[in-house]
């Protein structure tokens, strides 16, 4: 049976860099593109689930796996507008650890409820969607370090291009990194004996 409804975990980008994203992609050509709504702009981090029918009972178990806190945050690198075979995308560039990091904190909590990550045999990709269908064009610029504030639950209308958020969770921010001028205040590192 072909799903009707998509549940997934994601980050929702804040309406004013949504806006703003949404200029930064060039004029594509043809009919078989379709950008997505700005409101709609979100990075995926796992699908959960997929019901032809609305999902009763998954948002009370997706709420007890998070009851003890999520991970903090993550600053996700982005930094260039790319088309594909299906659609426009923000990519990542350089380093995508602690994204890496925060998702596999998530999944470790999901297992608590049996709920396990579904379509991520090829790992982790960090992007957003920016549209669907044929299109093609240079590569653009766009560096962005997004620091994500909450993890959201999102249930998709497959094929309908809508999308409800049905509970979110505040995430804590990145844990501070020591500059290279604090390095003289920290404590000389432990030394153990061979």
């Amino acid at each position: 049976m072909t799903p009707m409804f998509r549940y997934f975990l994601g980050f929702q980008v804040a309406a004013d860099r949504a806006g703003w994203l949404a200029r930064q992609l060039p004029p594509v050509s043809g009919d078989l593109f379709a950008g997505l709504k700005p409101q709609n702009y979100h990075l995926t981090l796992c699908t959960v689930a997929e019901t032809t029918a609305q999902h009763p009972f998954l948002r009370q178990r997706v709420a007890a796996a998070f009851a003890s806190g999520l991970p903090a945050a993550s600053h996700i690198p982005f930094g260039r507008i790319v088309s594909r075979e299906i659609g426009a995308e923000l990519a990542t560039v350089g380093n995508i650890g602690g994204i890496r990091h925060l998702y596999e904190g998530i999944v470790a909590l999901l297992e608590t409820q049996g709920i396990e990550p579904m379509h991520r045999k090829s790992g982790l990709r960090p992007h957003i969607t920016l549209g669907y269908g044929t299109c093609h064009f240079e590569p653009v610029p766009t560096a962005w370090r997004w620091t994500p504030r909450e993890l959201v639950l999102i249930e998709s209308h497959v094929g309908h291009r809508r999308h409800r958020v049905l509970q979110s969770w505040p995430l804590l921010p990145p844990a501070q990194g020591a500059f290279a001028f604090m390095e003289d205040d920290l404590p000389p590192p432990l030394r153990y004996a061979a």
